[in-house]
């Protein structure tokens, strides 16, 4: 299973809603496991091992980092909630193509992908196959592609639609992914914070990352300015 992490803050008072996407390839110390890519961390532990390692990489003593609430969602999750909020419109950068045809069984045989290039509207398989996508891409593109979707999705999705097709989404949810909010008070909590922002911008925070031959490694001296931003 691919593991992408994605760092959100929405805090009303801030000019925009910031994402940072952190490399499931990173070269990190996991407790009871080495160093190893940051991914290896969820198949160890799950999402509480993986969030320790996220705040002990970007905190310190003295300036400890905070995670709130953590969301877990599997890929048929995700092709349900945005085939649910009516799909997002992207502008695909290039035509995303693999048949895996003949089958191969190697690290070269990626999931199957035929998005074309241009501006479209991006559902359940299309859009899930677009954001995932690995073949002849490094890790910090991906992230990069994921942000832009975030992106559109946040400017094309009004606050409107969430609240009044809350009950069928808040099933979806449930159904499809793993939390640890406590009741649907909490989520739609986070779902009435997310009103405040309504037409501010989604600001993308770019990794400090060295892409490697088989990790993504720190670039030295950018981490903590990355981390305030």
């Amino acid at each position: 299973m691919e593991e992408h992490r994605q760092l959100v803050r929405l805090d009303p008072d801030k000019a925009a809603t910031t994402v940072m996407s952190i490399p499931r390839d990173l070269k990190t110390a996991i407790p009871g496991g080495g160093t190893q890519k940051l991914n290896a961390a969820y198949a160890i532990g799950g999402p509480k091992l993986t969030t320790q390692v996220l705040k002990d990489l970007l905190g310190t003593t003295a300036h400890p980092f905070k995670i709130n609430h953590v969301v877990n969602i599997n890929f048929g999750g995700f092709q349900k909630l945005l085939n649910r909020l009516g799909c997002v419109y992207s502008d695909v950068d290039r035509h995303y193509f693999n048949d895996n045809n003949p089958p191969v069984d190697s690290p070269t045989d990626y999931a199957t992908i035929n998005v074309k290039a241009g501006y479209q509207k991006l559902c359940g398989n299309s859009g899930l196959d677009y954001v995932r996508y690995r073949h002849q891409d490094d890790d910090i593109t991906r992230s990069a592609r994921q942000q832009g979707f975030v992106r559109d999705a946040k400017d094309q999705i009004g606050i409107d639609k969430v609240f009044n097709d809350r009950d069928e989404l808040l099933k979806l949810f449930a159904k499809n992914t793993a939390s640890d909010f406590n009741s649907e008070d909490e989520i739609l909590s986070v779902l009435k914070l997310a009103t405040d922002l309504v037409g501010k911008p989604v600001q993308q925070v770019q990794f400090p990352g060295v892409e490697g031959p088989s990790y993504v490694t720190l670039e030295p001296g950018k981490l903590r300015g990355t981390v305030q931003r």
